[in-house]
This record gives structure tokens, C-alpha cells and sequence, in this order.
């Protein structure tokens, strides 16, 4: 089977299990009512990373700075049924992003957002949606080690109404055997084995662990590279870090830590790791 063929076939046994709306609702908000729901399959997907405002080129409403994506979404609008004010349900959402491993990749909040009209129509196309500028708030999160995004907006209507929106997105791994990793070296002449979630400085190497250690006898590894963007530019011994964790598990191989030398749209974090061979360059 090729390389494209496992990845569809990863793909479909991954939506198979990808049937349960968003459920942060659950852990924040004691009440809410759920209004509406959408999944898609297979979306083109804008992440958004600023504030929303007029594209003149394009004629329509746009976050400010966005990351195209690629993925199975869901999104579900919720009432906010409780008798709790927009205030203390904007702290409960920030308690529940602050409380769980979540990277915080942008957010705003009242007019700093842009207006609630935009979001609500032209990002989100659910008018509902729609209420006042002051009142909205706006999260972006990552989970750490995986490629699902998060979107979280609140924002209460001028009849006193609140509303929580939740939109997620999620980028399937590639299922890694022997003969997917061959194709890969030869084809293209990398593999991503994943992100290095970094939590208060310290690195899980876990993630890449898991992809490369089952392979590395029949197809020995020679060369690893490792790129760090953002804010893991400043943690600049994990390449070290993995050699060594690799060593301690009988695994001789260089890791080459290249910085935001190559940089790549599909990264799945700021932290990652590829499997390249020995004549790679950036």
C-alpha cells in the first residue's frame, strides 16, 4: 500500500471515532444548551492568530494573522443557561485553559478582538454569534504534543443572552511502519516523528519516542534533526537532551539541532523532530 494510501486509510478509522461534538462546554459550564453543531470531514481551515478586520483584497473579514490548516472539524454553539454574568463566565473559561495542557497560541478580548459582527458572520458563519464588541472573548489553543487546535469564544447578545462557541481541529499523524518510512526517506527524504511538548522548560521527548524507537533497529536511524521556533528558540539543549535520552536506549544517532533554519508550514509544534537522511540540508 502507499504512502498516500495508509494515510487515507488512517484517516478514515480516525473519523470512525470522531463522532463526539466538542465537550470543553462540559468541564467549564455547570449549564448550557447546545444550539447547533457542524463537522466536516476534511476542511480547509484558517486558525486564527490576531484580531479580526477588513481584507480589501479579498473583500471580506479576516483575522489579522492566521495559519492555514488542514483536518477533521467540529464546531458546536452552546447558550449559557446559568445565571452566572458574562464576567464570570469569561474567568471560568480562563480557568479551564489555564488548568489544563493547553499552549496559548492568541487571544483578545472586547474591542481588541475587532467587531463581534465579523467573527460571528464572515469567521465563524454563525450569526448568533453576533453581540456586543465589549462583552466577547477569544481563545486559540493547542493541546501539547498533538495537532488539535481549539478556538473558544464567548460573547453575550443585547438581550443579555450568552453564548459559547467551540471549534476544534484535528491533524491525523500518518501511521508509521517500516515500508511508509522507507517511502518516505526515499520520496522526500524526511519523516516527521512529532512535536517535543515543553512544559515549564522541560522537554517530552515521549512523542517521538513512540514513533521512532519501534523502527529503529530494522531501519537504524543517521541523522535527526531538530527545529525549535517562537518561544523553544530559547531552550537550547534539547537536541543534546534527545541524543542522550536515545543513547541511554541504545540508539547511536546525531541529532542536528537547526534552530528556525527550515522551517515548514505543516510543523506540528514549535518544538519538533524529523528523520532525515545523512545528506540533508536546510
Amino acid at each position: 500500500m502507499s504512502v498516500f494510501g495508509k494515510a487515507v486509510f488512517l484517516f478514515v478509522v480516525f473519523l470512525a471515532c470522531f463522532t463526539q461534538p466538542a465537550a470543553a462546554v462540559e468541564r467549564i459550564f455547570q449549564q448550557a444548551r447546545m444550539v447547533s453543531e457542524k463537522q466536516d470531514d476534511l476542511r480547509h481551515y484558517l486558525l486564527p492568530l490576531g484580531r479580526v478586520k477588513p481584507d480589501r483584497k479579498l473583500g471580506r473579514d479576516l483575522p489579522a494573522e492566521y495559519k492555514r490548516l488542514e483536518g477533521v472539524f467540529e464546531s458546536v454553539v452552546w447558550e449559557l443557561t446559568g445565571n452566572q454574568s458574562i464576567d464570570e463566565s469569561k474567568a471560568q473559561v480562563q480557568d479551564y485553559i489555564d488548568s489544563t495542557k493547553f499552549e496559548l497560541l492568541f487571544a483578545c478580548f472586547s474591542r481588541d478582538c475587532g467587531e463581534s459582527f465579523a467573527w460571528a458572520n464572515s469567521v465563524f458563519n454563525e450569526a448568533l454569534l453576533y453581540g456586543n464588541d465589549r462583552t466577547q472573548s477569544l481563545w486559540v489553543v493547542k493541546d501539547r504534543g498533538q495537532r488539535r487546535y481549539h478556538v473558544f469564544y464567548l460573547i453575550e447578545r443585547p438581550n443579555r443572552r450568552s453564548y459559547f462557541y467551540e471549534e476544534t481541529l484535528h491533524i491525523p499523524d500518518l501511521a508509521l511502519d517500516e515500508s511508509v518510512i522507507r517511502e518516505l526517506l526515499k520520496n522526500q527524504g524526511h519523516v516527521v516523528l512529532g512535536e517535543v511538548p515543553l512544559l515549564d522548560g522541560r522537554a517530552d521527548f515521549n512523542p517521538v519516542l513512540e514513533k521512532l524507537l519501534p523502527h529503529a533497529a530494522a531501519i537504524p536511524p543517521k541523522l535527526l534533526v531538530l527545529h525549535r521556533h517562537n518561544s523553544a528558540l530559547e531552550q537550547t539543549g534539547l537536541a543534546g537532551q534527545l541524543a542522550q535520552v536515545l543513547k541511554d536506549k541504545g540508539i547511536e544517532v546525531e541529532v542536528r539541532d537547526v534552530a528556525n533554519l527550515a522551517p515548514r508550514v505543516s510543523a506540528p509544534g514549535n518544538a519538533w523532530v524529523e528523520w532525515v537522511m545523512p545528506d540533508w540540508k536546510p
